[in-house]
């Protein structure tokens, strides 16, 4: 697909009121909700639009814009998944202006299949640089300037302020930083999820190599407001429990019946081969080795036991209808050369995204008082500071150990 190629789009429905403040992205999520009856099944457009409770501009809207059109039906992938099965949250929020910014949504009667491509180039060739957004693209002056480039509308004026109020309702305006923190540990997974089914919904083929390729194409790193480097480490970690899931017939009773549980040690094993002292000059090596294996079904019932909620951002990955994933991360690594025990004492129930900051040192944990408090080594991350509440026993000596080797000043 050819990128940056200026020219002008049509706004569609953008133009109108939307009638969303005040209420936010929960209008959007209760429309969703309503309008798929609260099932996770494809319905008739029509159907949809009367059972959403929206007017008739707030449902062009919705219909046109986020949710995925196919042959006159509004089918379900991982964003109506989140809409109908789990609560409003900010991070559905994110998500939202994803799915708006992502702008594949089928074959809409009249409408086009990538309505908001003006917004998915203003993301990709002007807010994003140097591996996140800038704060400095989202004034008035600069939006407007790049919307005008690329709409032809009387009320240019008006798209830019329902398209700013977008970032405003995800909590990134206002903004005290250069630099836009946009939270993505807790919904990046939802997001490759969401840019892989309606790539394979538009037709794409659902094999690993076009999947990759997908997400580079369309610079989805950008999109999430992340570096391509961190986006492909989650694409690389997630992608074989997508396809395991079924892709989108995950939702249907297409896929395989996979016990995500214990699925991670099922794909690889990972052993630490090089540590230099700096948490830039940790590299892994995925290895299999029979000797180093995991009890998988102590890491399964631990994960269980949790509900597959990470312990330090407290989120659930959905990677299907009722199924759900998380990872247990060894606090002192097993194997060759650390040498730590395949024990829950030495376990951490963790989401992929903080598993991977986690292992690198990025984040770790730190006893204060008789408190266990995530520390990040990440300017202005969120959970700098959230204390950790264990629901199992944890040895604190693999805790130290956790904190000397990424920081040996440190004295435990």
């Amino acid at each position: 697909m050819a990128f940056g190629t200026g020219m002008a789009y049509l706004p569609g429905s953008f133009t109108k009121n939307f009638g969303w403040h005040g209420t936010g992205f929960l209008k959007l999520h209760t429309a969703i909700r309503n309008g798929f009856a609260k099932k996770l099944q494809a319905v008739d457009r029509d159907t949809w639009r009367k059972l959403s409770g929206l007017d008739g501009n707030q449902q062009l809207i919705a219909a046109n814009f986020f949710v995925f059109n196919m042959g006159g039906r509004m089918v379900v992938d991982e964003f109506v998944y989140r809409a109908v099965k789990r609560p409003h949250s900010i991070e559905f929020d994110r998500l939202a202006l994803f799915t708006f910014h992502l702008s594949q949504v089928g074959d809409p009667a009249g409408v086009p299949g990538r309505p908001a491509m003006w917004a998915n180039e203003f993301v990709r060739e002007q807010l994003w640089q140097k591996g996140a957004w800038q704060t400095s693209e989202l004034t008035e002056n600069q939006m407007d300037a790049f919307i005008a480039s690329r709409l032809r509308a009387e009320s240019l004026r008006k798209c830019r302020s329902n398209y700013r109020h977008f970032f405003e309702l995800s909590g990134y305006l206002p903004a005290l930083q250069q630099q836009i923190n946009t939270g993505a540990d807790a919904w990046i997974g939802s997001a490759l999820f969401l840019a892989w089914d309606r790539f394979i919904l538009g037709g794409g083929a659902p094999t690993p190599a076009f999947l990759r390729k997908h997400l580079l194409d369309e610079e989805i790193h950008k999109l999430v407001g992340v570096s391509r480097q961190r986006l492909v480490e989650n694409a690389d970690r997630l992608l074989p429990q997508y396809l395991l899931a079924g892709g989108p017939k995950r939702f249907t009773g297409g896929g395989k019946k996979v016990v995500l549980a214990t699925a991670p040690e099922d794909v690889e094993e990972a052993d630490w081969l090089e540590q230099e002292g700096s948490d830039d000059t940790v590299q892994r090596l995925i290895v299999r080795s029979a000797a180093q294996k995991r009890d998988r079904m102590l890491a399964a019932k631990l994960k269980h036991h949790y509900g597959n909620r990470c312990m330090f951002c407290g989120e659930v990955l959905a990677v299907g209808q009722d199924r759900f994933y998380s990872e247990a991360a060894h606090i002192k690594p097993i194997g060759t050369p650390h040498g730590g025990p395949d024990k829950t004492t030495n376990m951490l129930v963790l989401c992929p995204n903080h598993h991977i900051q986690f292992d690198r040192g990025i984040l770790s944990l730190h006893l204060s008082g008789k408190q266990l408090k995530v520390v990040s080594s990440v300017r202005h991350d969120p959970l700098n500071g959230i204390v950790v509440s264990p629901k199992h026993k944890i040895d604190l000596d693999f805790v130290r150990w956790h904190q000397r080797w990424f920081n040996p000043k440190v004295r435990t």
